[in-house]
């Protein structure tokens, strides 16, 4: 009986997903400035939409007041800030 060294395709199949992971569609760069009309207002899906289309992220986070966050820059990300009553408090890039 002949034993297959299985484990040998672990390492090359996580190389090919990191590569293919790697190989995504150019990114545009997020601009804060024209969103920052919509601090103050709701806290709501159409107002999310609304301010990625303003500040051309590809990446779009929530973040509750005061929660933490990562402190890695993407220069794709937008972030809105909101407190309890469900009011965007911040809008920024990165």
């Amino acid at each position: 009986m002949t034993i297959k060294p299985v484990y040998l395709l672990a390492p090359m199949a996580l190389c090919a997903a990191s590569a293919m992971a790697n190989a995504q569609p150019a990114t545009s760069i997020c601009a804060a400035g024209p969103a920052q009309s919509f601090v103050g207002g709701p806290a709501t899906q159409e107002t999310g939409a609304a301010i990625r289309a303003a500040t051309g992220a590809t990446i779009f986070q929530w973040v509750f007041e005061g929660s933490p966050v990562t402190m890695d820059y993407r220069e794709d990300r937008v972030r809105v800030f909101y407190n309890r009553d469900m009011r965007v408090i911040d809008i920024t890039c990165g």
